[in-house]
């Protein structure tokens, strides 16, 4: 009745104000009624900076803050300690392109219509949905994109075209600032090779001959047309199960060169006093499992450990579920073995020190620029990656590995190194940027909250799950985590949008004492109450997973 009560007052404002104020008031007015005040104790966070860190495909298993004690990420692990650290973060897709296409709306891949890497995203998404960087050009805030934050600018040409400057792949007729890096004077040049692509001269052939057939194809081929895609995959089949020595040094490295186009920006903003908004989207440690030589050093391959999670150690899982014993990228050619795979997870550590590296140079930048003080780090990535678990490498499945990804927020004289093991959702951001620079939301559809709240007080209740989906051929995947047990159902990708879809496939792990989500619990008897309400759960919806309070 409450509630009612002051809708009907909001419409009553409407007539005497513009409608856009209107709504939004009525949105932020239902909004608290759901989350509780948000900003009780924050300062006025709306004039700092913003340093936005997503690099893809970063595991958080594989960072040292996370538990992982083998992994090298000294300057990820030094940002937690000032930073609260999400436990338990989760994306909405496990997929390049639909996870980018969520966070970047704030919206989820059922409305999106983005579930896929093929998908343009540009054209499938509602006519009403906007993008952080739109957002923002309501603000005085200079936005600058560093590397990968689309899957593919040329998909997104409104979208990206909104922010302020662009380092790599502007999309066509952008009027902003293409940004440009020098590798400065006296920089050591990229050590001797005799290989082009893999010091495997074997597979480098076969690389060297995919690539002129490639060169034939995209010729006469517009970018992103059947042939343009047929020409990429042919050659990105064999690069995909590249790992090793990228050939070069940091600093002619791609990541390396973006990570300083990124530190030269914070020194420029430190001298115009602009308040900015960088993202920066390393590339690595997406395949290929590439990074400068140095890293590899870190690591002695024969002593990494594989996983425990073996595929013969798995109980009732279905086939889909592990999609049908295929592998997309690594080991989609080639054959596993515990050699191999020790080489797999060596190359991907290193990737991962690398970018630790490269983080390392953007934040030590920050701390001499003097804006460290005034400016809020996020850090994250757009999905996990599987290490051999189930059989199985990289992202594309339901699985805890390839849905959790890391997520730190550095907010200056606010976070200590609190952990909160409340549940977020990268679909989250949207808001929560909205709100740290004081600005109305764009439109009543977002998907998401803000997480600040979580910020004021980590213990705070929280959602009572997070929502994930994951196409498998044929079959559409839908999964919920809660604080203790994931729930998945697969159904037929034709009914995917159906709430009363046939189920063909149902999953239930425990990972309080399943971590690794070997033992398929469902239809169990012992475990039909249990299955019976999270089902309930994931048929009502997210929305209906919101924290309330009175």
């Amino acid at each position: 009745m409450v509630i009612l009560n002051i809708i009907k007052l909001c419409l009553h404002i409407k007539n005497i104000m513009h409608y856009k104020v209107s709504l939004l008031l009525t949105v932020s007015i239902v909004s608290l009624l759901l989350v509780g005040t948000l900003h009780a104790k924050l300062p006025d966070l709306s004039k700092m900076n913003i340093l936005f860190l997503c690099p893809e495909d970063w595991s958080a298993a594989a960072i040292g803050a996370y538990g992982n004690d083998v992994v090298l990420t000294p300057n990820v692990d030094e940002l937690s300690k000032s930073s609260t650290v999400f436990t338990k973060a989760y994306c909405q897709n496990p997929v390049c392109n639909p996870s980018r296409s969520s966070f970047n709306t704030g919206l989820r891949p059922e409305t999106t219509g983005v579930y896929g890497n093929p998908y343009n995203f540009e054209r499938v998404i509602p006519p009403w949905a906007s993008t952080i960087g739109e957002t923002l050009t309501y603000h005085p805030i200079k936005t600058y994109m560093v590397g990968k934050l689309f899957h593919h600018n040329w998909e997104a040409v409104r979208q990206s075209g909104a922010y302020d400057g662009i380092y790599n792949s502007p999309p066509k007729g952008y009027q902003g600032r293409v940004l440009k890096y020098s590798v400065p004077k006296g920089t050591p040049q990229n050590p001797p090779k005799e290989w082009t692509y893999t010091s495997d001269l074997e597979w480098d052939a076969k690389m060297i001959e995919a690539m002129k057939i490639r060169k034939e194809l995209w010729a006469t081929a517009e970018k992103g047309s059947k042939q343009w895609n047929r020409g990429r995959e042919i050659f990105q089949s064999l690069q995909a199960e590249v790992i090793g020595d990228s050939g070069d040094i940091a600093e002619r490295n791609p990541d390396g060169k973006k990570a300083r186009v990124v530190a030269e920006l914070i020194q420029e903003c430190s001298q115009s006093g602009e308040q900015f908004f960088i993202t920066y989207g390393s590339s690595r440690p997406h395949t290929p499992l590439i990074a400068p030589r140095e890293y590899f050093d870190l690591y002695d391959p024969s002593k990494l450990k594989v996983s425990p999670a073996s595929k013969d150690k798995d109980i009732n899982i279905p086939p889909v579920a592990k999609r049908f014993g295929r592998n997309w990228d690594i080991f989609k050619l080639r054959d596993e073995t515990t050699e191999t795979a020790q080489a797999a997870i060596h190359a991907y550590y290193a990737c991962a020190s690398f970018i630790d590296d490269q983080i390392g140079l953007i934040l030590s930048t920050l701390e001499q620029s003097g804006l460290a003080d005034n400016t809020i780090v996020i850090f994250t990535s757009d999905h996990g990656f599987h290490l051999g678990e189930h059989g199985m490498w990289s992202k594309i499945s339901l699985f805890e590995q390839s849905t959790r990804v890391p997520l730190m927020i550095k907010i200056p004289g606010v976070t200590n190194g609190s952990i909160c093991e409340e549940i977020v959702e990268l679909v989250d951001l949207y808001p929560s940027f909205c709100e740290i620079l004081g600005m109305d939301l764009p439109h009543d559809k977002l998907e998401g909250i803000s997480f600040l709240p979580l910020i004021e007080d980590p213990e705070k209740s929280w959602k009572k799950a997070a929502f994930s989906s994951c196409r498998q051929g044929t079959y559409m995947g839908r999964s919920i985590r809660t604080k203790s047990h994931r729930y998945t159902e697969w159904v037929s990708y034709k009914e995917k949008k159906h709430t009363d879809a046939k189920v063909h496939f149902t999953e239930l792990y425990n990972l309080d004492i399943d971590n690794l989500e070997q033992n398929n619990l469902a239809d169990k008897s012992d475990y039909v109450s249990l299955q019976t309400q999270l089902a309930s759960i994931l048929k009502s919806g997210w929305k209906q997973a919101l924290p309330t309070y009175d």
